[in-house]
């Protein structure tokens, strides 16, 4: 990958929620040492180079659902419950793309979408 994906940043109003949030459903670090308006997360380094992590930053004026992350997972539906059962909001459930995998989308605490993406292979 040429120009693979090394950062990006998820709007919160509480990134200490937020943090706690993705923390239990992904398993992610979360790093509070930058404050009290942002955090940085990551998780296990991936062999090909791509997105390593990213931060968490707290925004009073959000528009939520302008930038959608694909995070891998293993088995869509019983990570949208899981998205559920910590307070996220289902969008869609598993859907299949075509030769490719599947792909399920649900809203965080601040509304954010983010999608859920398991490949057939």
């Amino acid at each position: 990958m040429s120009h693979p994906i090394v950062h990006l940043e998820i709007p919160t109003t509480d990134t200490k929620k937020s943090g706690e949030f993705y923390k239990k459903l992904f398993g992610w670090k979360i790093d509070y040492s930058w404050g009290p308006d942002y955090a940085m997360f990551s998780y296990e380094v991936r062999q090909d180079g791509g997105l390593r992590g990213g931060g968490l930053d707290r925004k009073d004026d959000i528009k939520p659902g302008n930038l959608i992350i694909y995070v891998h997972v293993d088995d869509i539906e019983a990570m949208l419950e899981k998205a559920e059962e910590f307070g996220g909001k289902r969008e869609q459930g598993k859907t299949e793309i075509p030769n490719v995998g599947w792909f399920g989308l649900f809203k965080d605490l601040d509304g954010n979408t983010i999608g859920l993406f398991t490949s057939k292979e």
